[in-house]
This record gives structure tokens, sequence and C-alpha cells, in this order.
């Protein structure tokens, strides 16, 4: 086949793009199919003598077994991704992050270099790595939004949680959004499903140290989202051992649930270190307040202005950014008259972090 014609052919498979709307949409406009197309291409030979009409229905014919063929080398790649294989390197990033600005103390040290997969559904996968002691971290990556963030549960979780669930969401959530769920079974479960409020129960497939994850069917994910729904694991004779509800989909605004507070307050921290306390920032919802104090852990206290709205923002002191590190310090508000009207704990992110 001429540089020409190959040429074209290429660009006729791209614009099809035989994987749009699938898990690995574009995969076929990408190096590695222009090159699996290139060598079925340069395998044709030309027809001498043959019509133009002719040789250009013989293009077509085989740039579209050349679409089937990188369907199929995209999709066999996918499909040969086995439980056990390596976790990427975006992935093992993301769990070694869960010690970042965080003391040696209180770090889990997940054993990243040996993460890897887990459970797989149509578009999603779960990687894990192994904590001492019997403990676990894993993340879920979806094919649209990529990694989810790690989610690590110490060994001494591990017990009280028969089946942990973890279920991303990308805002905003409707009740048509994707609904994937994934986790692990921490009981010696049989078999595992999930029961949906109409009745409808569908099997989940168990990896063998117990990591699940499972996409709600499309029929299912409205109800899923107004009812919840139920997992539930069962041994060999099909008893229940343990079940666990994914509740309904709070479609309330966060933000709305921040101002239900009398005060809502948030730390800002570094990275680096997540014992130091930068800044505290928040809003005061309460009725009446016209001052704010913050109270540290020694007694001493500080006011902090309010805005009209409740609002406030205050850097710490330098000399001071490590003193809520390991005890809470207190946001109190006062009325008008000086009298307490709402108190709330103020800490570092390592200090919530060593408590759950």
């Amino acid at each position: 086949m001429t540089d020409r014609s190959k040429t074209t052919s290429l660009e006729l498979v791209r614009r099809t793009d035989p994987l749009g709307g699938s898990s690995i949409v574009g995969w076929s406009v990408s190096p590695e199919a222009d090159a699996i197309l290139g060598r079925i291409l340069d395998s044709v030979e030309p027809v001498s003598g043959a019509s133009r009409q002719r040789v250009g229905s013989r293009v077509v014919r085989v740039v579209a077994i050349a679409a089937a063929l990188v369907l199929a080398a995209a999709l066999g790649a996918v499909a040969g991704e086995l439980v056990g294989a390596p976790a990427p390197t975006s992935v093992k990033r993301d769990l070694a992050g869960v010690d970042q600005g965080m003391p040696a103390d209180l770090r889990l040290n997940p054993d990243v270099e040996s993460a890897v997969l887990a459970a797989s559904s149509q578009n999603a996968r779960l990687y894990y790595a192994a904590l001492d002691g019997g403990g676990y971290c894993f993340e879920i990556v979806t094919a649209t939004e990529g990694g989810r963030g790690a989610v690590c549960t110490p060994a001494a979780d591990v017990r009280a949680q028969p089946i942990e669930i973890t279920m991303p969401f990308t805002d905003p959530v409707t009740q048509r959004s994707p609904i994937e769920v994934g986790g692990r079974v921490n009981v010696a479960a049989a078999s595992f499903e999930a029961r949906f409020a109409d009745g409808l129960t569908a099997p989940i497939e168990l990896s063998a140290n117990g990591f699940y994850l499972y996409e709600v069917p499309r029929a299912q994910v409205e109800s899923a989202h107004i009812d919840g729904f139920d997992l539930i694991a069962y041994d060999a004779a099909g008893a229940s051992l343990a079940t666990a509800t994914a509740p309904p989909t709070d479609f309330s605004d966060p933000g709305a649930m921040d101002r239900a507070m009398p005060i809502f307050v948030s730390t800002i921290s570094t990275h680096e270190d997540f014992t130091k306390v930068i800044g505290i920032e928040g809003s005061v919802n309460v009725d009446g307040a016209r001052r704010l104090e913050l109270r540290y852990p020694d007694g001493s206290t500080v006011r902090i202005p309010i805005r009209s709205d409740g609002s406030n923002h205050y850097h710490l002191p330098i000399g001071r950014v490590d003193d809520l590190a390991s005890l809470p310090g207190e946001l109190i508000a006062y009325d008008s008259h000086g009298k307490e009207i709402a108190r709330a704990p103020v800490a570092s992110v390592a200090y919530w972090h060593a408590r759950g």
C-alpha cells in the first residue's frame, strides 16, 4: 500500500474511533494503535491493473478489518490486566500519600511497592497494599475520573468492620450518576451479593483476599440512589454472615450542612507537616454571635474577628503553629453581653487522624 493511501486509511480509523464510548475511549488514536494499523496496512499489496473503484473498496474493507483488530487488541490488553498485576505508578503515589505530612508515630507505612490489582469491574479497578498486622489500604481507579483517593483500614479496625464499603462520586451527583462500590469483605465468606429495594439480587465476585468492586446496573441506579441497597456475605451453607448497607445518596448541599453547625471550623496546614496549624477559617452560624475567640490548650486566648455573615479567617503566629498538634483548643462564640453561646474543638489534622 502506498504511503498516501496508508495515511488516508489511518485517518479513516482515527475518525471512526472504534473504541468510542468504551472505558478505553481514544486508544484507537494512540501511537500504539498507529503502530498496529501500520503493520496491518503495510501487509496489503496493491493490485496491478485493478480499477480505482475496486481498489477504493478494498481499502475501505481493509480499514474496517484494521479497526476491528485495533478494538480486539485494546480490549485484550485490558482483559489481560489480571488480579495480582502490579499497581501503576499513579496508584502507588496515592497510596504512599496517606503518610504525607504525618509524624513517624502516626504513619501507616503501606507496602506501596507490592501494591497490586485486587478487583475490577467493567469501568474501574481496585488496587491494594498491605499494612503491617493485617490492615490494608486501597484505591479505586475509574475510567472517567482516574484515582479516587486512597482508603486505609488499620488491623484494629478490620475486625470491627465485617464489610467495608467505599462509593466514590463526582459532583454534581444526580439520581442518574453511575454507582461504583468497592471495598473488602472481612469475614470468611463463600459468596457475596447486592440486594436492592425491589428485592432484586445480584452476585458480586470476591477476590481471593476478600476485595470486591461492583458497578450497579443502569436499571438499578436510580433506585440505589434513592433507597440505598444492601451488601450481604454468606457462608458455604448459604447462611448470612454479615450485612452492610450502602446508604441512600445525600443530595443536599455540603455548604448547607456546614451552615447548620453552630460553629464550622476548618484548619489550614501544609502537606509537609500535618501536626502544624498555620491558620483557622470557617463561620459562626449561631444567632446573636458578636465575638469569637480561640482558646489554646494552655488556656491563653486570642480574639478572632468575625464578618457580618459570620465568616472568619485567622493566621496563627509562627510561634504557635505547633500548639494544636497533640491537644485540641476551642473556638468560643459570645453574644453582645459576653455570654458564651457556642463552642467547637479545633486541632491539627494529625491529632484527628490519630483518633480515627
